[in-house]
């Protein structure tokens, strides 16, 4: 097919594949170690879709910006801009990000796996299109789950994900840069995770399993991303599930 055709018919599908879990998770890295996989792929960070830093809700509490509820992010824009992607409109368009280049620890053999995992398991992948999401908010909202051919779910402890949020020196945000005050983790990123997701779990606990129905009814798969986790484990996981919901 030649260059000048419309971007949807140089692919056979396209497909939505959501790398969501809590910060730290490692969604992100996972999504930019399968986006060096696939030969056709784009990844859409939801970080990049953050209202303006100076409209940031403030959390009654401690009097901090909360950057990890749902109001700080325009999901209008970015439900519209899936849609639209998902539709082979606008893929010839770049998305400007402000997110950091993540340092992949695959090394040459185990890409070789992962390439061979893939040829075997979705042997139409150089035909698809995957457009990869990753986002601490993902799963917040069945509409938002809804968009997405693939839901891959990471998750680790509150201490690891503690830790991990902590080492980080900030972020890039709209206006400037964003650094975590003190027990910013604990105060503001945790509770509004378990806020916004205990809807998914047994008994509405956090650490307890997926309900059954919500695993089934939105094709969430999850996956306990704990230290000591390998990179090409993770990925592979996440091959493993993409090829069964897109087969």
């Amino acid at each position: 097919m030649t260059q000048e055709q419309p971007a949807k018919q140089r692919f056979n599908k396209i497909v939505l594949v959501a790398f969501g879990g809590p910060s730290s998770s490692g969604k992100t890295t996972s999504a930019a170690a399968i986006k060096s996989l696939f030969k056709h792929a784009i990844l859409i960070h939801l970080d990049d879709f953050y209202i303006a830093d100076s409209k940031i809700p403030i959390d009654s509490a401690t009097g901090y910006q909360n950057w990890d509820c749902p109001e700080a992010l325009d999901f209008n824009l970015f439900e519209n801009y899936l849609k639209k992607l998902k539709s082979g409109q606008g893929l010839e368009e770049k998305l400007e990000s402000r997110q950091p280049s993540v340092d992949l620890k695959l090394n040459q053999e185990e890409e070789q796996l992962l390439l061979n995992k893939i040829q075997l398991k979705i042997p139409d992948s150089e035909t698809t299109l995957f457009i990869l999401v990753d986002g601490f908010m993902l799963f917040h909202d069945p509409k938002i789950l809804e968009l997405f051919d693939v839901n891959l779910f990471f998750r680790a402890s509150f201490e690891t994900l503690r830790d991990r949020r902590e080492s980080r020196d900030g972020y890039n945000t709209v206006e400037g840069f964003w650094v975590d005050p003190p027990h910013y983790f604990e105060k503001i990123v945790w509770p509004a995770f378990v806020s916004s997701h205990k809807y998914l779990f047994e008994n509405e606990d956090i650490n307890s399993k997926l309900l059954d129905n919500i695993k089934s009814s939105y094709k969430l798969h999850d996956i306990i991303n704990e230290n000591g986790s390998n990179l090409i484990d993770l990925v592979g996981w996440s091959i493993d599930n993409i090829a069964q919901d897109i087969n």
